[in-house]
Formats: C-alpha cells, sequence, structure tokens
C-alpha cells in the first residue's frame, strides 16, 4: 500500500506559502490617505451642508446647519459605519486568503503587488468621489433653483 503525503494547511503566518506581515494601523500609505482624503471629506461637507439648508432645513421645518456642524456629523457617521466595516474587512481578508491558496506558487507576487498597489486606488476613489459630488451639487442646486 502507498503511502499518502498530506500537506500541512498554510496557518495565520502566511497565505499560499508567502509569509503574511499584518500591515499596522499606521500604513506607509497614512500620509497619502490623509492628503486625498481630508479635501474630499471637506468637500462633501459643503456638499451635505448645501442639500441640508436648501431641502432639509425648509421641509421639516429645521434650522440651517454650519459648515463644522454638518463635518462633525459626517465623521460621526463615518465612525458608526467603521465599525460594522470590520466585519466585512475580516471577510475580505478571508476570501483573499483562499484566493492566495488557489494561485499557483509563481503566481502568488504577482498577486500580493496587484493587491499592495492601493496608492493608486486611492486616488481613483477620491478622484471620483469628487466627480460625484459635483454632480450631486450641480444637480441639487438646479433642482434648488426649480423649487425656489
Amino acid at each position: 500500500m502507498d503511502s499518502v503525503h498530506i500537506e500541512p494547511v498554510a496557518d495565520d503566518a502566511s497565505w499560499g506559502g508567502i509569509p503574511y506581515k499584518p500591515k499596522s494601523k499606521w500604513s506607509a500609505l497614512f500620509p497619502y490617505e490623509l492628503l486625498i482624503g481630508l479635501p474630499i471629506d471637506l468637500y462633501t461637507a459643503f456638499v451635505a451642508q448645501c442639500f441640508w439648508n436648501w431641502f432639509a432645513a425648509p421641509a421639516l421645518r429645521l434650522p440651517e446647519i454650519s459648515f463644522l456642524q454638518m463635518l462633525g456629523l459626517l465623521w460621526m457617521m463615518a465612525l458608526l459605519i467603521r465599525s460594522s466595516a470590520k466585519v466585512e474587512m475580516r471577510a475580505l481578508v478571508f476570501l483573499v486568503s483562499i484566493t492566495r491558496l488557489c494561485v499557483p506558487p509563481e503566481r502568488n507576487k504577482v498577486l500580493g503587488e496587484l493587491m499592495d498597489s492601493r496608492l493608486l486606488d486611492e486616488l481613483m476613489m477620491g478622484l471620483a468621489q469628487i466627480g460625484q459630488n459635483t454632480l450631486t451639487l450641480a444637480l441639487g442646486f438646479g433642482l434648488h433653483l426649480l423649487i425656489s
């Protein structure tokens, strides 16, 4: 009878044979995320403030809101949403682990490089958010002119 050799399953310290180094909370991309994310947050707060003052305040008979109050509200909502995003992040890490186990070892390096190039992704998502906010602001302003 032939003996059967079973390969050990990769543990938490490696993904498909490639050592896994957990990224610190303060990654090397943090300054770039701050440079990209903060102006987008400020612009989003401006758009949300305009919408609140144009539509919500008159319709609900509420006072208008200042820019800093809207920024604080958006950041508070982001904190609440971010806590539920941790569960999604764990699921994503699990899926990435499974993907790395399915990819041949010679292609794992390429997969790792694709997953680690986040700066361009952050920039593209930031530009898309600015475009979306600008379009929303223009449409909202047009609606505001029609209503008033």
